[in-house]
């Protein structure tokens, strides 16, 4: 199974192959923003990528133009695109200063 580290609460926890780096946090209790619900529309479950962003599926041009939105290029990525298929990844969820907005997106439907 693969591993993610976050090292801003220094814990690794196994995930199913294709957990979103915002699922594992959520599913283990690391505190991180997501107030768009996993829709690639706001920013604020960004991450750092401090190893393993192999094992990460590829960024979709989706994510990038969110994240040129905010002038962040890589190591960041969005939690909520960031799908782990390999064995390890070790992530930082950044501080921040103060909470972000409610985003306004509603959440897409299921199908």
């Amino acid at each position: 199974m693969p591993k993610i580290k976050f090292k801003n609460v220094d814990k690794t926890f196994e995930v199913q192959k294709g957990t979103s780096v915002l699922e594992a946090a959520l599913q283990n209790k690391v505190p991180i923003y997501h107030t768009c619900g996993g829709n690639c529309s706001c920013s604020t479950c960004r991450i750092r990528v401090i190893q393993g962003s192999e094992s990460l599926s590829s960024m979709e041009k989706s994510e990038m133009d969110v994240l040129d939105v905010f002038d962040l290029k890589p190591p960041h990525r969005l939690g909520c695109q960031s799908l782990i298929f390999g064995e390890y990844v070790e992530v930082e969820v950044p501080e921040r200063d103060k909470e972000p907005r409610p985003n306004k997106t509603p959440n897409l439907p299921d199908n």
